[in-house]
């Protein structure tokens, strides 16, 4: 079934499940229009205050249940105008066939959860708020370990790394010049930890980005914020080493970022760092990448060759 008649159809099915489904029509409308324009060139979990004011009016008026299902029909809305842009002709011009089938694999999927999965599945929380980006397109699926969203790079936390640092932060902003306005952000995709974390699903999404950067001129490059990009893992875990040295071999800049991560983050689930944590001899720390577009497509490039 195709992606439109399937939206439909699930559509119908959760009229026709739930007696207040018609009666959320005018919300689900609204949070549409907030999705599409007050989210719209926003990072995917920063709403702003007039959606998080409508947001909580919203939730003090329904129950749980009600509200995920509001969730559901959403999701469904954004995804039928989103599936009508992935079908314009010429698309595949622009764009690598590559990220249009990333769309609709993630479409078909996140239809099948709405479907069978558990309404805890749409809960208010971060994993919803990247399905909501998505959905609307603000940001694109990758087919491997992480999404990306067009985000300005954010001088202010490259800037804040330390002097000893400063000068290659503005290295980075003068080679970019206007284009650290346009580039992409990258995610994590918590869903797909196994077996895309490994080094093979890194150097996978590497490659699928830089197709996407080749085909649009204007783009940057890529960043992100995480804490397994951090120095120190090497020494800590050097199992996970890997995901350090694979962008820093292509020509990737990491920069500290500022604050420290607390007792209860997802670093510390490992027993090994857990032990270190407590024994004063490792501090989860977030490292801010940027991975140029001219240095990311020299990788990709290099990389393809060894494939032949």
């Amino acid at each position: 079934m195709a992606l439109v008649e399937l939206l439909q159809s699930i559509k119908t099915d959760l009229y026709g499940q739930y007696a207040q489904a018609a009666d959320l029509e005018y919300v689900v409308q609204d949070y549409v229009k907030f999705v599409r324009h007050e989210m719209k060139g926003r990072s995917y979990n920063a709403y702003s205050a007039e959606m998080t004011l409508w947001l909580e009016e919203v939730e003090s008026l329904y129950d749980i249940p009600t509200l995920q299902l509001l969730r559901k029909l959403t999701l469904i809305e954004l995804m039928k105008m989103s599936v009508e842009v992935t079908l314009q002709p010429g698309l595949d011009k622009h764009l690598p066939t590559s990220a249009i089938d990333a769309v609709r694999h993630w479409f078909q999927d996140l239809c099948r959860r709405i479907r069978e999965a558990g309404d805890h599945e749409f809960d208010n929380n971060d994993l919803f708020h990247k399905d909501l980006a998505i959905a609307a397109l603000n940001m694109w699926p990758g087919n491997f370990i992480c999404h990306y969203e067009p985000r300005p790079l954010p001088r202010r936390s490259i800037f804040s790394c330390g002097i000893r640092q400063i000068i290659s932060a503005a290295q980075v902003l003068i080679s970019l010049g206007n284009r650290s306005q346009n580039m992409y952000e990258v995610h994590v995709e918590d869903r797909r930890l196994t077996p895309h974390f490994l080094q093979d699903g890194w150097r996978d999404f590497y490659l699928e980005i830089s197709e996407r950067i080749e085909s649009e001129p204007g783009v940057g490059g890529i960043f992100g914020k995480a804490w397994f990009w951090d120095a120190s893992m090497k020494e800590h875990s050097p199992r996970m080493s890997y995901l350090r040295d694979l962008p820093e071999a292509g020509g990737a800049l990491f920069f500290p970022a500022r604050g420290v991560l607390g007792s209860d983050h997802i670093a510390l689930d490992n027993p090994r760092r857990r032990r270190l944590y407590e024994a004063g001899q490792y501090t989860p720390t977030e490292s801010i990448m940027i991975w140029t577009r001219e240095k990311l497509l020299d990788w990709a490039r290099l990389e393809r060759m060894k494939s032949e």
